[in-house]
């Protein structure tokens, strides 16, 4: 099982607030069951109190100033294991993405090259011979990226659900004030998910900053590849 939960820490940011993360994460109905909980931190306040020094340690060890750590706001919640949580389906997302981006550069280049051949009316000559190598080999390029972007879709469609649904630990959303590399202070939103002893993190997601490859534009790929419809 935890060979299909991604185990390394993602380097993405996203601009969205804690109700939109539960709604990522913890869209299920199902809850641990008792075989689970004898192994998981089911007291709540002995949860939160662990993930407080935890996230404590891994928000300091990338500080410039770990003195001036000041925590503001921590809260648990429980994950399961779904699409957003499904290493192939959300590494198939980030390589869409970026093939999407570089397929549609690919194709301005081309119709800024063909462009160019029908102005000047496509008579011989390097500089329009110029041009029309660089449409074929922009037009080579559509061609290969078109071919990858439906091997990463398939990926997304075809993913195994058979773990759908299953806990796999706990969400830990933690906001916290501390001096940056110019000594100014500010402030830092990060989502954590760990395994449910809450000793191994799954994910880090700086939730600051959005951007093509934010967990939201990630999500939005996923589901329109899957056909899932918001309710």
């Amino acid at each position: 099982m935890k060979k299909n939960i991604i185990n390394i820490v993602l380097t993405l940011s996203v601009l969205t607030n804690v109700f939109v993360l539960v709604y990522l994460f913890v869209h299920s109905d199902e809850r641990p069951s008792e075989e689970v909980k004898s192994s998981v931190l089911i007291d709540s306040e002995k949860r939160l109190e662990m993930a407080k020094t935890t996230v404590r340690k891994l928000v300091c060890d990338d500080l410039y100033y770990p003195n001036s750590y000041d925590p503001v706001n921590t809260t648990v919640d429980s994950v399961f294991y779904s699409y957003m949580t499904d290493e192939k389906c959300i590494n198939a997302a980030i390589k869409l993405i970026n093939l999407r981006d570089s397929y549609n550069s690919a194709e301005a280049n081309y119709e800024d090259n063909d462009w160019t051949i029908r102005f000047h009316g496509n008579p011989k000559g390097p500089f329009l011979e110029r041009e029309r190598n660089a449409r074929a080999e922009s037009a080579k390029k559509m061609k290969r990226l078109s071919k990858e972007i439906k091997e990463e879709e398939l990926i997304i469609k075809n993913r195994d659900s058979s773990n759908d649904g299953k806990f796999i630990g706990w969400q830990v959303v933690h906001k916290y004030r501390a001096s940056n590399s110019k000594g100014v202070v500010s402030f830092g939103n990060v989502l954590f998910v760990f395994d449910p002893q809450m000793k191994q993190c799954y994910y880090r997601f700086s939730l600051d900053d959005n951007g093509n490859k934010s967990l939201v534009a990630i999500k939005n790929v996923i589901e329109q590849e899957l056909g899932v419809v918001e309710r």
